[in-house]
């Protein structure tokens, strides 16, 4: 595998999510809503994309269409299709592959039971809008970018949590380093009540963004704890929002998990808050976990990052904050 290559394998495999297991209901879906593709083809389309073959992707897609149609499956090829397309620049592609998965996605996606019975369809949908609004950015067009994901976030205020996430995620990606912080505030929390953002200004500000069963969230615990321990005696604030996953009759039980891994996972001090609630993790795009948002004295987001950080990297952006 070539340089080129292996750069678009690792760039794939920080944007497009792992897959879920099949038995969760959809009230406890968790940050990243991907399907796992039950075809052979749809995962020789994401080999194919991950050695950056864009040809070979559309060719295997166009015999699955032949053989099986428009499937469940054909319509995650064509997502993946279309994304890949992005990355490597193809971006009469995107163009291409992003409207007919949305068309074809939102002719599946009628009714509220539809985004339950048609996961494959609200992931195509949410990464057609997303290639739709990088399509624009990357033709000089970033003020109509923003307005299409707004138009798609207030045409889908009904879908589902990670749908409506992922396009405010996108929409921070375009514009939201340079910006006022979004407000965190939370419907519950653990450590008591964080202070708003407002109240510190002339403090910086790292906001860590997780899930309490997120496996990438636990793999960043130590690096985390580490950068907070030499961070806060300087005058850096930590805040960790999260959200209630669970349908609202197993909240009392899901916070007392949330309570256990932050205790025994992150073994971080009281000082730093945890807010729960949707509405920061929506502003802030949480389709996914961890992400990490700086903030600066003048309570503007120097850095945005839906992924998970080294240590050094995290120090390095923190210590940016204090210049």
């Amino acid at each position: 595998m070539n340089s080129r290559s292996g750069i678009l394998s690792l760039l794939l495999a920080c944007i497009l999510p792992a897959a879920l297991p099949a038995q969760q209901t959809p009230a406890q879906t968790p940050p990243v809503q991907t399907p796992a593709p039950s075809d052979l083809n749809v995962r020789m389309i994401r080999l194919k994309i991950s050695a950056g073959d864009l040809p070979s992707a559309e060719s295997i897609l166009e015999v699955h269409r032949a053989e099986k149609g428009e499937d469940g499956d054909y319509l995650m090829g064509l997502a993946w299709i279309a994304r890949g397309a992005a990355l490597t620049g193809d971006w009469t592609a995107a163009t291409s592959h992003a409207r007919a998965a949305r068309e074809l996605a939102e002719s599946k996606l009628k009714t509220a039971a539809d985004y339950d019975a048609n996961r494959e369809a609200v992931y195509a949908l949410g990464a057609a809008i997303e290639v739709q609004a990088q399509v624009l950015v990357a033709s000089g067009k970033k003020s109509e970018a923003i307005r299409l994901l707004d138009e798609s976030s207030r045409s889908q205020e009904k879908a589902p949590f990670n749908l409506r996430a992922r396009i405010w995620k996108r929409r921070n990606q375009i514009e939201l380093v340079g910006r006022k912080a979004p407000a965190i505030r939370g419907e519950d929390n653990l450590n008591g009540p964080a202070p708003s953002l407002e109240s510190l200004e002339g403090t910086p500000v790292v906001l860590f963004f997780w899930w309490e069963a997120c496996g990438d969230c636990k793999m960043q615990a130590a690096a985390l704890r580490r950068t907070v321990e030499k961070y806060s005696p300087k005058g850096v604030i930590f805040i960790a929002p999260t959200r209630f996953y669970a349908p609202p009759s197993e909240r009392v039980e899901e916070k007392a998990k949330i309570g256990k891994a932050w205790k025994e996972i992150y073994a971080l001090p009281d000082s730093v808050k945890v807010p729960i609630g949707d509405e920061a993790m929506l502003r802030y795009g949480v389709s996914a976990t961890p992400t990490f948002a700086f903030v600066n004295r003048k309570g503007v987001v120097t850095r945005y990052s839906p992924t998970r950080m080294t240590e050094e990297r995290l120090s390095a952006a923190t210590e940016d904050l204090l210049r």
